[in-house]
């Protein structure tokens, strides 16, 4: 997997180049422009930038990005002061956030979410770990968080059968996805709290074996439908767990320093879609977003 972590204190690249090098392909920048300049000759899985960069700023740099058509995934890192900013660097795209100081294996968590992994479809289906009902778009997965790159693949592969899914409408969905799957994996099937995760982190423990051992211990699965038409795609995620209360998890934004690990995907969801809704139980989550094709046409 292919990084650029673009930082302006020396510490922090360095801290993250030791943390990550062995690991993953790291390309350090230490501003804005140097980092535009190395992203227009290079091409890379993910951006982690900080949002106060001298010479141009992290606004600035993801913007120029955009404009030149480049939408590689980035995740931002702030501090307190600069949460509004966030929040609006959230609508053009970000897959998340995060807070100095933050934990190394907190981030690498979040990482790995991302981390590419090849498709193998055939292999998918032989091994049981998705099936798909009758050719049509209701799928039942087996819940794997470590495969949750290679479901998510599956999936968007179905919504690009849409002829009006375009790959701003991709990037949008595939980071709710990414929330919500995940969610439905480690916190419906696998039963994990939000305290046990944050403490499993802090302990570098593999939260991924971790949550995936939980998930073997039980026959539970994850089901996906996938409802789409001219105007933008209905996604429904269920999974066999007890469910949970969506009123407490805790907002990230009202409160950023509170908890650096729960309340973002569902708040990261809301900025990316149209609507979410969470039947009373907790355990079915419903979004609808709207074709970008579709909006524009209707200003």
């Amino acid at each position: 997997m292919k990084i650029l972590f673009v930082d302006d204190e020396e510490t922090i690249r360095e801290l993250f180049w030791e943390y990550f090098k062995d690991e993953f392909n790291v390309t350090l920048a230490s501003d804005g422009m140097e980092a535009l300049a190395i992203s227009n000759q290079n091409t890379f899985d993910l951006i982690i930038s900080d949002i106060s960069l001298p010479k141009l700023n992290g606004i600035q740099f993801i913007q120029k990005l955009r404009a030149d058509g480049n939408q590689t995934p980035f995740l931002v890192i702030t501090g307190d002061s600069d949460i509004q900013i966030a929040i609006d660097v959230f609508r053009m795209g970000a897959v998340d956030f995060f807070l100095k100081p933050f934990r190394m294996e907190a981030l690498r968590s979040r990482i790995k979410k991302f981390e590419n992994a090849d498709i193998d479809l055939t292999l998918l289906y032989n091994s049981g770990e998705i099936i798909q009902f009758s050719g049509d778009c209701k799928i039942k997965l087996k819940p794997q968080i470590k495969k949750l790159t290679s479901y998510i693949a599956f999936l968007t592969k179905q919504i690009l059968n849409s002829p009006h899914a375009s790959p701003e409408d991709l990037i949008s969905i595939k980071i709710v996805l990414y929330e919500l799957l995940a969610n439905a994996i480690e916190h419906g099937v696998a039963g994990v709290s939000y305290a046990e995760k944050q403490e499993c982190l802090e302990s570098n423990l593999d939260y991924f074996k971790f949550v995936d051992d939980r998930c073997n211990g039980n026959n539970s699965s994850v089901f996906v439908e996938l409802l789409m038409d001219d105007v933008g795609v209905t996604v429904v995620i269920r999974d066999e767990g007890n469910g949970f209360a969506v009123s407490q998890i805790p907002n990230p934004i009202e409160n950023p320093s509170a908890n650096l690990v729960s309340g973002r995907g569902i708040f990261l969801a809301k900025m990316n879609i149209d609507s979410i809704v969470y039947n009373e139980k907790g355990n079915e989550v419903r979004f609808f977003k709207t074709w970008n094709r579709f909006v524009g046409q209707s200003n």
